[in-house]
Order: C-alpha cells, then structure tokens, then sequence
C-alpha cells in the first residue's frame, strides 16, 4: 500500500503541524487542531528529533486544551519503535487531560514504508477515544 499523502485531520479537526525550531509563526488555538508533530525519519546531525519537539511543544502550547494529536515521522522508524514516543504521551497524560484522538505513524512512503514502521501500541487513557496506529 502507497501512502500519498498525510492525514488532513483527525477527531473532526483540521491538522496543523508544529513548526520547526525557530519559525516565526502563530500558532492556533490548541483545543481548534490536530497537532501534528513530525520529525525525520533520516535524520542529519542538526535535525530535531521527536522527543525534543515534543518537549518544545509541551512547553510552547497550552497542553491542557489539546484534544487531538498526530505523530508523524521519528528518527529511524523502520528500525526504531515508537516506543519513546509511547513513554513520552504516556509521561505528559496530566498535561493533556483533553486529549481524544491519536494517530502513530503518518507517514508518507517517502518517509518510511508502512510494512517497516516499528509500532507500540498505545492503551486507552480515560478521555481518549481513538487510539490509531499506522502498520501494514
């Protein structure tokens, strides 16, 4: 399966991606977005991996009115789970208690093949109501 495009939205709100290191953007109201946090997945020696974007997110956006969330890409995905992704969702619950939806894994193939994408799964919180992951 070809993956040709990234998700548009998710829980019935539009995607907005959480900009790059020092972009001069404004951003959205948090509760009016899916945010989506993406990093290379061939990273070079200056890329901002996910983790530290996520961090850089949790610290930029009011957390507590964020109800949908898509991960995008992570360093080495065809050989490294999401697993610190996983910890690191699992690690903010408290900060995203309006958290409904989210998506693990949008991907283009240019990114990574599905059928590579190394998933963990994410259990239920008590408000979330789709938990999806991307897998062959």
């Amino acid at each position: 399966m070809t993956v040709s495009h990234y998700l548009q939205g998710l829980g019935g709100l539009p995607t907005f991606d959480f900009p790059e290191r020092d972009a001069d953007v404004t951003l959205p109201d948090p509760a009016a977005v899916a945010w989506r946090l993406s990093a290379p997945t061939y990273c070079d020696a200056g890329d901002e991996q996910w983790e530290p974007r996520f961090e850089r997110f949790l610290a930029a956006v009011d957390t507590t009115r964020v109800r949908a969330l898509i991960v995008g890409g992570w360093d080495e995905a065809y050989e490294t789970s999401s697993e610190g992704i996983v910890k690191a969702l699992v690690d903010a619950r408290d900060r995203l208690p309006a958290l409904e939806a989210v998506f693990i894994g949008d991907m283009l193939s240019e990114d990574c093949e599905i059928s590579w994408i190394a998933q963990t799964l994410l259990d239920h919180s008590s408000n979330l109501q789709h938990s999806l992951t991307q897998t062959s």
